[in-house]
């Protein structure tokens, strides 16, 4: 996949001298350079040859390799292009510069992502979340990045693949949501979420951030629900609501969440009008908790069911999404299903 190639290559110019570069495709780019259009410095030097190239799966590492290879040297290059070719370049820049031969956090991570990719599913997972370009998509499943997630969380740089933000697939940010859900302090766990959910772009990232840890302080946690569902970000919102849905409508439960919920909207203004797809991410969520607070606090919710026009307790799109979640809902008794019915 084009998303995990990435390579430095290494030209010899007509007088003799050596150009690093970046490129996605080394042959069209050479072809680029030979046509004069590659570069300022190729431009008069005509024409190149490639003398080798180094493939890597992250651009990170890549630039990384071409900014360490140009601060060399002419006889530390010469060693470099000397070894490669026994080798491989790739071998050579790891045996020769110092450091280069321990993996970096996020090479580590794109280079599992690329070694499990489905294909069938990579085209499954765009078709399930439109809003998302479908060139962020590898297509890895679930279990695998939770793999990946797993022995990322046991390096001791997964600190620096988290800041790196934004990232560029769907699959990196799984990741990234996955390893905030095995964090157990709590306070660190409360600054990973709040670094990473400006970044979080579809409802599956958002809705796959575990909360778990999060049950260790309630009162602080409600405090920070409060302000992520006061958030101009859709999926901040949504991520809000889901921490009052999954931990605040048992033992902790109050009446005044439900009209929290009720009263939390998608931001919309004539200076920064909301999309349709944040309204409705939105929206979908606040359905979903209404339809979960019927299961576990039906007396309390029913109201928001059952009110309508003048009296209604909830907009009439989410009322009525509400009712179709809980009627579609297993743990929804028939009757109170027969109830619902009548109410749409």
């Amino acid at each position: 996949m084009p998303q995990f190639e990435h390579h430095m290559y290494v030209l010899e110019c007509a007088d003799g001298s050596l150009y690093a570069g970046y490129a996605t495709d080394v042959a069209r780019r050479v072809a680029t350079h030979q046509a004069g259009k590659g570069a300022k410095y190729t431009k008069s030097r005509l024409p190149v040859k490639l003398l080798g190239e180094a493939r890597f799966y992250s651009k990170e590492r890549a630039m990384s390799a071409e900014a360490r290879f140009k601060q060399l040297p002419r006889s530390r290059k010469e060693r470099v292009l000397g070894l490669a070719a026994d080798s491989s370049l790739g071998e050579a820049l790891a045996s020769e510069l110092a450091g280069f031969d321990e993996e970096p956090a996020l090479e580590f991570v794109d280079r599992a992502i690329c070694e499990n990719i489905d294909e069938e599913y990579r085209a499954f997972q765009s078709k399930l979340l439109p809003t998302v370009s479908p060139e962020t998509f590898a297509g890895v499943r679930t279990a695998d990045l939770r793999k990946i997630a797993r022995q990322l969380r046991k390096r001791g740089d997964a600190a620096d693949f988290l800041r790196a933000l934004p990232h560029r697939l769907f699959d990196e940010n799984q990741v990234h949501a996955f390893v905030i859900g095995l964090e157990r302090d709590y306070d660190t766990a409360i600054d990973e979420l709040d670094r990473f959910l400006p970044f979080v772009d579809n409802w599956a990232t958002c809705d796959q951030l575990s909360v778990k840890v999060l049950a260790a302080q309630p009162e602080r946690t409600l405090q920070k629900a409060r302000e992520w569902m006061s958030s101009p970000r859709c999926y901040t919102i949504r991520f809000g609501i889901g921490v009052l849905m999954q931990l605040y409508l048992d033992d902790l439960f109050q009446p005044e969440f439900l009209a929290l919920v009720a009263g939390t909207r998608m931001p919309s203004t004539y200076d920064g009008p909301a999309s349709e797809a944040d309204v409705y991410y939105v929206d979908m969520m606040r359905a979903w908790y209404f339809a979960e607070a019927l299961v576990r606090q039906e007396d309390a919710s029913m109201p928001y069911f059952e009110r309508t026009g003048d009296d209604a307790l909830l907009d009439e799109w989410t009322r009525r999404k509400a009712i179709q979640k809980a009627i579609e809902s297993f743990r929804i008794p028939d009757a109170l299903k027969d109830r619902l019915r009548t109410l749409r």
